[in-house]
This record gives structure tokens, sequence and C-alpha cells, in this order.
């Protein structure tokens, strides 16, 4: 077998550049896949971060409509008629629900000792921790009682923190929203920045009821965030928020969409990428298949004499068969290893360059390896079958 293995070693070494070109085909289809799934994997675990657990199940009801533009879901027109009053009758009357929050966002300038920064500023209640994962990192998060007193409190993320107190956790301390102060009672956890390109760590959120009426000095809110009982039922929660909306509105001035649609805002554009990489993928496999066929054909041709000796000296077809195997498996594995190997620094380089977590594309490396092994057996069974049906007394006579 080390024979084996040696001779094969020889002969590639000997024809380099007709291996490389073998070898690119396969390296080419197994980078394309790895890449595709390994990019598409890491985006997928920066949504699932950002998202939480429950991020899978949860759906935002917006006011005025939605449309699909480009891949992502924007607000095309508004209506002032989602309040805080249409988020307590979804709690309380829908049956299929568990939590809703709402959400206004407002746009006051924030500073402290003559420092601004410009965070979005977000009001909300205390049920918003629990459906978007935003348990404090440090302190506490906004309670019911500091809704209802409209308590000047306010819960920041750790870039917030940095840029205008230089420390990670100034619990206690005090920034304000134009000119009133807000005490800091809570730090978010850090998310860094999601696929759309929104910085997760520069945020404020203050109560809902501060928002409203001291900040922006309004009846209506910007969304209500829902969390079903369990996902399962998703959809008829969402059947059923819509009906309780329509009763209580005289009319359908809302849109109602899934969380994770909202903030995968790239969506559309990974499955146009993926189909693109997954076709890059097949046409080079078929290359490089191709390629490894009409390079161990060919060797047949011009090792008949090493076949011949082979056979003279007790090999049977089943060896020489064999030995042809394993050079077109070779071929094709090497080019394997070396286009996933590429593929799975350059995931990781992008995923470092976005901040997205690190990710190892395991199951789109073992896929290819795979793919790579079924065509080395395939392109390596026709030219194996070609070296087998030479008689040794008939290579040997016209050596």
């Amino acid at each position: 077998m080390n024979l084996e293995i040696e001779t094969i070693l020889k002969y590639f070494g000997n024809n380099k550049r007709r291996t490389l070109l073998s070898v690119t085909g396969i390296a080419i289809g197994v980078f394309s896949l790895v890449l595709m799934m390994g990019i598409t994997g890491a985006m997928k675990n920066k949504v699932g971060e950002y998202l939480g657990e429950l991020g899978g199940q949860v759906f935002v009801v917006i006011p005025g409509q939605i449309k699909n533009l480009g891949g992502k879901k924007l607000q095309v027109n508004f209506f002032p008629t989602l309040t805080t009053k249409d988020t307590k009758a979804i709690k309380e009357r829908c049956l299929l629900v568990k939590e809703s929050s709402p959400v206004k966002e407002v746009f006051p300038p924030v500073h402290v000792n003559g420092i601004y920064t410009n965070p979005k500023v977000f009001g909300v209640d205390r049920n918003y921790a629990a459906i978007t994962s935003s348990e404090p990192a440090k302190g506490r998060f906004i309670t019911k009682e500091d809704v209802e007193n409209f308590s000047q409190i306010a819960v920041i993320g750790i870039e917030v923190a940095q840029n205008l107190f230089s420390e990670k956790y100034p619990i206690g301390k005090t920034l304000y929203l134009y000119n009133a102060p807000y005490k800091i009672v809570g730090i978010l956890p850090k998310k860094g920045v999601d696929i759309s390109g929104e910085n997760l760590d520069n945020r404020v959120l203050v109560p809902i009821s501060c928002a409203v009426r001291r900040l922006e000095n309004v009846d209506y809110i910007d969304s209500i965030y829902v969390l079903p009982v369990s996902e399962k039922v998703t959809e008829e929660a969402m059947k059923e928020v819509t009906s309780l909306l329509k009763k209580r509105h005289g009319k359908k001035d809302f849109s109602i969409t899934r969380y994770e649609d909202l903030v995968n805002t790239k969506k559309e554009a990974m499955e146009i990428f993926s189909v693109l990489s997954i076709t890059v993928a097949v046409i080079a496999f078929s290359v490089g298949a191709l390629g490894i066929l009409a390079v161990m054909t060919l060797s047949v041709y011009e090792r008949l004499v090493e076949i011949g000796i082979r056979r003279a000296f007790g090999a049977t077809k089943k060896d020489i068969f064999k030995q042809f195997l394993i050079e077109s498996t070779i071929l094709s594995l090497t080019g394997s290893f070396s286009g996933a190997l590429i593929a799975t620094i350059l995931v990781n380089v992008i995923s470092k360059i976005a901040k997205w977590p690190l990710y190892i594309p395991v199951n789109g490396i073992a896929i290819s390896i795979t793919l790579s092994i079924l065509i080395g057996l395939i392109a390596g069974i026709y030219p194996a079958a070609r070296a087998t049906s030479f008689e040794p007394k008939e290579i040997l006579k016209d050596g």
C-alpha cells in the first residue's frame, strides 16, 4: 500500500501542471459551497444572537403599511393610531399572546457635561427585555412602577456608557435627554452590530410613558412587540391580534410582520447569494470531475509499461483498478481540502470584519468532502476499468 501511494505521489510530482489543473476545479467547487454555507451560517448566528431564544416567534405590529423593497421590509406609510391601550388590550384579550410591549422611538439630544452623543432612544416597558433578550448585563430594567410614575430613569448600551462616562457600568450616574435628567439604572448586554448595520450597543431605553408624554408629547406609539404563548401558534396569534385591532380601530390601518424579518434585512440578498454560490459550486464540481477523468484516462496510456510490469509481477486486475481509484480520489480530496481551508479562513476574516460570531462551517466542509470522494470515485471508474482491460503480454510486447 505504501508503495502504491509512493508511486501515485511520484506521478503527480512529475505532472505538476496537469495535477494542479485537475485539482483546481474541485477546489473552486468546494470553496464556493463552503463559503456560501459559512457566510450564511455566520449571519444566521448573528441574527440568532440578536433575536435571542424567543426571536423566532415574536412578531411586530406597525401602524401603516409595510412593503418588501430590495430585500428589506420598509414602512411605506404611517398612521398615528397605535397606542399603549392597544398593547394592553392585546395582552389581556388575546388568548394566544403571552406578552406585549409598546415601542416608541424619540429623538432628544443626549448629553452629559457638554459631551454629546447620538444613540437611538426608545420608550419601552418591562416586557421588552424578555421579548428581545435585553436583560441588563448590570443593574435592572424598566419596571411597571417606572412606567406608571413617569420615572426619569434609563437603561443604556455599553457604547453609550463609554462615550458619555468612559466607563463600562456607570450605574447611578445621570445623563440628559434635552435638559431633563435621567438616572442610569441598567446597562444592556453587548450585542454589537446586526447584519443591517445597526449598532445595537448604541441605545438608550426609557419608560414608554416618558417617551410618549415627556419627550415627544404625543399619544401614539411606533410599534408593539408581541410574544405568543409558543412558537407553534405564532401564525394563529398574528391572526388573533389582527382581528382584535381591526375591531378596535374600525379598519386595518396597521401591518403585522415577524420580528426576525425586520431584523434580517438581507434575507433576500442572502438567498440570491446562496443560489449563485450553489450554481458556481455545481459547475466547478462538474469541471473538476471532467478534469480528473481526462487526467486519469491520459495517465493510463502514459503508464501502460508500468501497468504491464506490475501485472507481470503478480498484481491483479483488482490491484490496478484500486490504484487508479485511489489516485482519482486523492486528486479530488486534495482539491476539497484546499478549497475548504481557504473558504473557512475567508469566512472567519469576513466574520471578524463584520463583527459576527466566529463560525466554522462544519456541515459545508463535511458535505464538500463527501461530494469530493464520490466525484473522485466516479471520475476514476472509467480510467481504472480501462487500465485493467490491457493484458500484460500485449503491453510488454508493444513496449
